[in-house]
């Protein structure tokens, strides 16, 4: 869809639920972050998470920022929103102050009951929580800044009683540096539920994610006319303009992830089951790097107000990437049936070393604005003389995270994250890599949420407690105090 017809679309819905409104809403809100560290750099749960806006260093962070939303009795919406960011570091990567500043939301959205069209920078929803160290999607989790482009997606859908199916086809362009600038991202998914009891329901999904377009500092511009998007669509080799790889293969990066999830509901709680597996290839879509992924069990409880409220637990291994070789030379017997100008005359494809989230063309990988976009995990990035992103140098990991959330007493909400990893690097690192020893690591965090009702301020306080321990992140412990000021009113 063209942006054009897009905000066309945006506008006539909002027309529409105008026309037969029940009103409009405003909210507003400010948070000021205040971290500080026993160590240069903060720990890993003190950053991650945050959107791409924290700073990995002690300083402040100022959020300002306001929503609109329009709901009719028609069923139609509307909504917008900004949300500004500014912060000012104690040192920046290569030394010195930092004071800077970035969008972190700005977007418009229209619909009609479960249908939705979002336009700009919108944060995905997190399925699974604050808890998961993913937010129930591998892929996209909030570690990175939004980027900006257009969606469109319908939520679940029951064509019968005990089945439903939702999906989405999505846009994206990267603003940040990076090797190929103005790589394009499209993105898609189909889901589907079986209702089996009144109690148990089993989804499935499939999301499909392509880096494509965009120049390459060293190959130059990349195919992105409508019919090489099609070819991004379909998975499908690019054309004569394209590098011998992608003829090869597939135009373009392509990633992404497949998912099944069992949820039961009982009187008193909620028990949730989700494997998340990711894929970089073919080999990965075919599930030939399973055990990989992202195992979660959530358990949340239906009173609110316990000492305990939820709990997750997830396991997380990315080591395996459908094996450690990705061919081997061929044997004279399967030498006679091969193409002698095929590119890969002489071998045998074993489908190895997906090397999750990096690829040789798109050079900065699954990152934007060095971070990495999916699992946090996955991080330890290389970088060109310019200071663009080269590529991720740990993406075999395997972790245990754990997370509870609760109430310590009336109106004084927690949570707790702790996350014990064993970094294996990647296929082929350098033998003196600082990951050869399979470096362990734990990261914890606490925060604890003081309401403005105990204290009567107009704002509300949120303490964190942060820690590393171990031999990748060196030993430190960090805080931030949060403080924010929201509200809304009818309009």
């Amino acid at each position: 869809m063209r942006l054009k017809s897009f905000i066309c679309l945006c506008l006539f819905l909002g027309i529409a639920a105008a026309s037969s409104a029940q009103g409009w809403r405003l909210g507003w809100r400010t948070d000021a972050h205040l971290a500080g560290g026993s160590e240069a750099a903060l720990p890993f749960w003190a950053h991650t998470g945050g959107q791409g806006i924290l700073p990995t260093i002690s300083g402040a962070v100022l959020f300002t920022g306001a929503d609109v939303e329009y709901k009719s009795s028609g069923d139609f919406f509307f909504e917008g929103g900004v949300n500004l960011a500014g912060w000012a570091a104690e040192a920046g990567p290569q030394g010195g102050a930092e004071v800077r500043g970035a969008v972190d939301r700005l977007y418009a959205s229209a619909g009609w009951r479960m249908f939705r069209a979002d336009l700009g920078m919108v944060p995905r929803k997190k399925e699974l929580g604050e808890l998961s160290i993913t937010g129930g999607n591998m892929m996209w989790t909030s570690n990175a800044r939004n980027i900006p482009g257009i969606n469109l997606s319908a939520d679940w859908i029951y064509p019968v009683k005990w089945f439903a199916f939702r999906g989405n086809i999505a846009h994206y362009k990267m603003s940040d540096p990076r090797s190929v600038k103005g790589a394009m991202i499209h993105d898609k998914s189909l889901e589907g539920r079986i209702e089996m009891t009144g109690r148990l329901s089993l989804s499935a999904g499939l999301e499909h994610i392509a880096q494509w377009g965009g120049v390459s500092a060293l190959y130059g511009p990349q195919p992105a006319s409508f019919r090489d998007y099609m070819r991004v669509f379909f998975a499908q080799g690019g054309g004569e303009d394209a590098s011998i790889s992608d003829q090869v293969n597939v135009l373009g990066n392509h990633l992404g992830r497949e998912y099944i999830r069992l949820d039961y509901s009982a009187d008193r709680f909620n028990l949730t089951f989700q494997y998340d597996k990711p894929f970089e290839d073919g080999s990965g879509a075919r599930f030939q790097n399973m055990p990989d992924g992202v195992w979660t069990l959530k358990l949340d409880l239906k009173d609110r107000k316990a000492f305990v409220t939820d709990v997750i637990y997830e396991y997380i291994n990315t080591t395996w990437q459908s094996g450690p070789l990705h061919d081997r030379p061929a044997t004279d017997e399967e030498l006679k049936g091969q193409d002698p100008s095929d590119p890969f005359y002489g071998k045998v494809s074993l489908k190895g070393r997906d090397n999750y989230f990096n690829n040789s063309m798109y050079r900065s990988g699954w990152t934007y604005y060095g971070r990495v976009i999916g699992l946090p995990l996955i991080g330890g990035l290389a970088y060109e003389e310019d200071g663009t992103v080269a590529g991720i140098l740990c993406n075999r990991v395997r972790a245990h995270h754990v997370g509870l959330g609760g109430n310590l007493s009336k109106d004084v909400p927690y949570m707790f994250k702790a996350t014990y990893s064993r970094n294996y690097g990647r296929y082929g690192q350098a033998h003196n890599s600082i990951y050869s020893n399979i470096p362990w690591q734990l990261s914890m965090a606490l925060e604890v949420g003081v309401p403005r009702n105990m204290t009567g301020l107009p704002v509300d306080f949120v303490v964190g407690i942060y820690s590393d321990l171990g031999l990748l992140y060196p030993d430190s412990f960090g805080f931030i105090l949060k403080i924010r000021h929201c509200g809304s009113r009818s309009l």
